[in-house]
């Protein structure tokens, strides 16, 4: 890897989309011009059907390194589930996105684990070791996530003072509750830590907006920690005006019920629902083989489960308290 933090040796590198190739233990790329700063690692693609959030890291780090720009501390891209995003598909064995807290990784440590996303789990681990270990100031972690649904994208706020502030900068609705309501993920484990994480979910799977809107959110982010200058977020007003746009009259909102599915469930979602569309108590939202699935309280909808994979069918959040 060079000054600049590109792979020189292209057997280094695998194609894992078009266009896309990563180096060893997940990396994208890196920028680490020697200077104080913040530790930033933005991971995308950690369910290898989204891959929105790896495009948006690889255009970032593609224009900061064109336009060679100054950048304060260290930036690290990372692809998730490198297998998983070859073949298109959520995961291989395991959802990798659902065994990151401690107990959990201090197990697959000792054991090494046996299946394809124990092995990406433990590449992903040296890297953020790394990241860890040659910090020169905050740490900071941002995953980038796309969704099987449309609507209005969002922040996930941890319970974290900074991560809190940090998203107000974000220009999307911060959505408290959804890291209790769906633990072990990689925020879990950066917060635990002690470290300082927030997580994006920018849009549609396959839309381009989505890549947009997560480059958006990254842009903003590398900024308000001061990683780099306000000018040299490209285009800052017209991406602040554009996220500001899509969450328009959504409130701060707390995930209140998450309605867990299995396979044999056969769970099937009423067709047209949107991410954080209003919902009331007794609608029916969905269809499994016991009958209705009905919402359980008036609401907000998050993140309506349109894809054969998964087993979170939904969740509905109530307008949060100060």
């Amino acid at each position: 890897m060079n000054q600049n933090g590109d792979f020189v040796d292209d057997t280094l590198l695998t194609t894992i989309l078009p266009g896309v190739q990563v180096g060893p233990n997940h990396r994208l790329g890196e920028i680490d011009q020697g200077r104080a700063g913040p530790t930033i690692v933005l991971s995308g693609g950690m369910h290898g059907n989204e891959p929105a959030g790896v495009r948006a890291i690889q255009r970032i780090l593609a224009t900061l390194r064109g336009d060679n720009a100054p950048v304060a501390g260290r930036l690290l891209g990372l692809a998730g589930n490198v297998g998983a995003l070859r073949l298109g598909v959520r995961y291989t064995d395991r959802d990798l996105n659902r065994s990151w807290d401690l107990a959990s990784v201090t197990q697959l440590r000792a054991t090494h684990g046996h299946t394809a996303e124990d092995v990406e789990q433990l590449e992903l681990l040296h890297a953020f070791d790394d990241a860890v270990a040659h910090a020169r100031g905050p740490i900071v972690h941002l995953d980038l996530h796309s969704m099987s649904a449309d609507g209005v994208p969002f922040i996930v706020v941890c319970d974290h003072p900074q991560s809190i502030q940090l998203a107000r900068d974000l220009c999307l609705p911060g959505i408290a509750g959804l890291e209790k309501a769906i633990p072990a993920t990689t925020i879990e484990y950066f917060t635990t830590l002690g470290h300082i994480a927030l997580a994006v979910e920018g849009g549609q799977h396959e839309a381009e907006s989505t890549v947009d809107t997560l480059e958006s959110v990254a842009w903003l982010l590398l900024a308000s920690l001061g990683a780099i200058a306000w000018t040299t977020v490209p285009d800052l007003q017209e991406r602040r005006d554009r996220l500001r746009a899509r969450g328009l009259d959504v409130p701060a909102v707390k995930v209140t019920y998450r309605h867990g599915i299995a396979p044999e469930d056969h769970f099937r979602m009423k067709p047209g629902y949107r991410n954080l569309q209003p919902v009331h108590a007794g609608e029916v939202l969905a269809e499994d083989d016991r009958g209705p699935v009905r919402a359980p309280a008036d609401g907000w909808i998050l993140l309506p489960l349109y894809q054969a994979v998964g087993n979170d069918g939904f969740f509905i959040g109530s307008a949060a308290t100060a």
